[in-house]
This record gives C-alpha cells, structure tokens and sequence, in this order.
C-alpha cells in the first residue's frame, strides 16, 4: 500500500516536471527565432550602408550655385569643389566643401548643401569692398582685410591707409566722418590714421583735411559750417584745411603753399 502511494506520487511529480518544461522549450524558441530576425536584419542593414558608402552609389553629377555673383563665377566655384565632390551622396563631406569654397578671396561666406539624389547646392555670400588699405589688399564692409589678385580690385575705391591691426577702427572713422560729409556732396577718397589716431582726409574735390588726433567729429562739423557759408566757391583753390585749431582754421591755398588763411572763429 505505502510503494503504490510512493509511484503515484513519483507520478505527479513527473506530471509537473512536463508541464513546467514545455513552456520553457516554447519560450526559448521564440527567442532563438528573434535572435535570428535581428542578425538577418543587421547583416542586411550592414549590406545596405555598405552600398550607400560605394561613391559609385548615387553619385554627384550636379553642383548648383546661387548667390549675387560678381567676382566669383560657376566655373571657378566647380573647379575649386570638383576633387571634394568623388564620393556618392551620403558620404560626401559637405563641411569640407564649404571650407573649401570659403578660401576663396573674394567668398566671404558659404552654404552647402545636398540635393537629392545627385547635386549638391553652394550659396555664395561675396566679400563687399569697401577700400584699398594702403599695406596691401582690401577692405571689406565690416572692417575686415582680405586678400584677392590686385588685377580683381573694383576701381574707384576709396584708400585706407592705418597700422596693422586698425582696419576696423579706420572703418567706423570713415563711416562717421563720411556721413558729416554727404550733405555737401564731398566724399572720402583716402583716410589716413596715424600711429597716434591723428586723422587725416583727402576729398573728391582734392582738398586735404587735417583733423589732428582729438574732437574730430566737432572739427569736421566746423569745416562744414564753413565750407558751406564760404568755402565752396573757393574749392579748387583749397589745397588743405587745418583743422586742428580751437576756434578756426586755416587753408592752405594751391600754387601759392607759403600763404594760408586763417579764418573767424568759425565754432
């Protein structure tokens, strides 16, 4: 009686180990199924980026610019990008293709961008001269030298003349003292800024102005005050102006240099 009680109980134990086994068995297959999909996915994922990364995938057979072009030109922009370009569409390195561009002298900024599937885009920002600086190369709008082949210079800028290291300062200079000048239709032809900030102007009409080192600004006013009331007539006469007097100033008259005249006083 008791050996009968033991196999049944030996029964149901075996009874639970089956049924406690099965569900295991189905849950590693689904994991081992999983575990396939993923690797089958990433070695196809693998295949697929190794295609993209061939540069004969997609490769670029178009480049665009825009831009309000003047110095720089389509041609020069694709001959500049042309061995940056060999690679296919994704793995062109487009931050390498704007350096590039903007190592251009005349390209003050650059965008570059791809289009899909087959072109990139460039965006030319140019450099804006504003002068000639005296050492060598040119100025631009924002005070900043740069360096292009002199025989690209535009004609008729304006010359900065200053030490190293000043060509902002001589900028926002010439922008205020331009500004006092136009309601008389004079224009700076050539500034120059000493090592001590004296100021020195040349003008369209040939005459020199003198501005010495301190109150510029009230100085300049002074000579418009004048030359408007009396001077302007005179303007071909006028070979300088000396600004640097408290009250006044004096001209210096052409073809006669031993002679000057000092005016009132004038402010």
């Amino acid at each position: 009686m008791f050996a009968r009680a033991s196999q049944n109980q030996a029964v149901m134990r075996g009874g639970h180990g089956w049924a406690e086994l099965v569900p295991a068995l189905h849950l590693n297959s689904r994991w081992l199924v999983r575990g396939g999909l993923l690797i089958v996915v990433a070695g196809l994922l693998g295949l697929v980026l190794d295609r993209l990364a061939d540069p004969a995938t997609l490769p670029i057979r178009k480049i665009r610019v825009t831009g309000a072009l003047v110095q720089v030109n389509e041609a020069m922009l694709r001959d500049t990008v042309l061995g940056k370009v060999a690679g296919g569409y994704f793995n062109i390195d487009v931050d390498a293709i704007r350096r590039t561009v903007e190592q251009l002298p005349w390209v003050k900024a650059a965008a570059v961008r791809r289009v899909w599937p087959d072109a990139i885009s460039i965006r030319v920002v140019e450099q804006q001269p504003l002068a000639r600086w005296a050492a060598g190369g040119l100025v631009n709008t924002q005070g900043e030298r740069f360096h292009p082949r002199v025989a690209s210079y535009p004609p008729g800028l304006r010359e900065f003349s200053a030490p190293a290291g000043m060509a902002a300062v001589v900028t926002g200079h010439y922008r205020s003292l331009a500004a006092q000048l136009a309601p008389l239709d004079l224009h700076i032809t050539r500034l120059q800024l000493d090592a001590r900030h004296a100021i020195r102007l040349t003008l369209d009409n040939g005459i020199e102005l003198v501005l010495g080192r301190e109150q510029q600004t009230t100085r300049l006013q002074r000579f418009v005050r004048v030359y408007r009331k009396s001077l302007a007539g005179e303007a071909g006469r006028i070979r300088r102006v000396d600004l640097r007097y408290r009250h006044g100033m004096a001209v210096q008259w052409r073809h006669d240099t031993a002679t000057t005249t000092k005016t009132g006083r004038g402010g």
